[in-house]
């Protein structure tokens, strides 16, 4: 009877331990992971606070040399072009609510004077006719603005002179730049402004008039909360930001030992000898033998394999695995221990 090693019982029995220890650790740590990994780390809401709203308006009037029908003065959106000596009006900007708004302001009105090749806009001459500068107060401007066209028309004469060329085209803009700052709500704000308003005099259709000479630009002031969020470990909280790096490293820190004992355990398992043969075996157990032979290893059982060239038989005997091969009754026999 075989003795049973009780010491390497134990010892197996430890390894069985240690490795599913390992293992529920790293499942652990896994979960733990995954878990973390579909928790955003913050939650952010938003929340209308209030709003401002930012407009540009250029109020105009026209002054006619023929009364008859307008009269002396009248604001409208397209003026006879031949009959109107001067456009006058205030540009105004306002901030709202402009209580604590502070900032600058620049307006500029310059006229270019250009000739068209096919889609092209060449320009010959530009000029600044009107360069202001200021201050906002309680988040607003004004400014006068006074176009005489009379003196647009003798201007664009001596330009057409002066360069030589009878068919030139002009384009007057009045462009304004706000730098607007300050608390609205509570909260502050920097804010920039621009409009662009083209005066446009239009001599297909005798008319002038004013493009974009209105724009308005409106904000809502949105407060965002940002909420820190956190998962539960072993009764503790800890941040789903940190819960992201330390479960997934804690989980490759514990499969190591793993991967390490079945590396271990792969080393450590005998090598069979017997492979190239386990195809030529069948599992049986031989009768009607005269003689028996026995075989010392191995390798005496692949020759005599190679010899006879008969299935190897296969049973099991105590303790022992026994290889034979029967030829004219005569079985030669390998047996090998557990």
């Amino acid at each position: 009877m075989k003795r049973i090693d009780l010491k390497n019982i134990k010892r197996i029995n430890k390894k069985k331990v240690g490795f599913a220890i390992a293992i529920a650790v790293f499942l652990l740590f896994s979960a733990y992971s995954a878990v973390a990994l579909q928790k955003d780390p913050e939650t952010i809401t938003s929340q209308k606070v209030g709003s401002y709203m930012q407009r540009g308006v250029f109020q105009h009037k026209a002054f006619f040399s023929n009364t008859s029908l307008y009269g002396d003065v009248k604001s409208m959106k397209y003026y006879p072009k031949d009959i109107t000596e001067s456009i006058s009006g205030v540009y105004v900007y306002t901030f709202t609510p402009g209580d604590d708004v502070t900032g600058r302001y620049k307006l500029t009105i310059v006229t270019t004077y250009y000739i068209s090749k096919g889609k092209e806009k060449i320009v010959l001459w530009e000029e600044k006719l009107v360069e202001r500068e200021g201050e906002l107060e309680n988040g607003m401007m004004g400014e006068a603005i006074t176009f005489n066209m009379n003196d647009m028309n003798r201007r664009m004469e001596a330009v057409k002179e002066g360069l030589g060329i009878k068919r030139i085209s002009r384009e007057t803009k009045i462009v304004v730049q706000v730098l607007a700052k300050g608390k609205v709500n509570g909260k502050y704000i920097k804010e920039e402004f621009d409009q662009t308003i083209n005066m446009v005099i239009d001599s297909g259709n005798g008319l002038i008039y004013f493009t974009n000479d209105e724009v308005e630009a409106k904000k809502n002031i949105i407060d965002k909360n940002v909420q820190v969020n956190y998962v539960s470990f072993l009764g503790k909280p800890i941040t789903v930001a940190a819960a992201r790096k330390v479960f997934p490293l804690l989980a490759l820190l514990s499969a190591l030992p793993i991967f390490g004992m079945v590396y271990t355990a792969k080393a450590k398992t005998p090598k069979d000898e017997l492979k190239d043969l386990r195809r030529y075996m069948i599992e049986g157990i031989p009768n009607k033998v005269d003689k028996k032979i026995t075989l010392a290893t191995e390798e005496d059982l692949k020759r005599t394999f190679e010899l006879i060239d008969k299935p190897i038989m296969h049973y099991q005997e105590g303790n022992s695995d026994v290889y034979a091969i029967v030829d004219n009754g005569v079985v030669y026999e390998y047996r090998r221990d557990n």
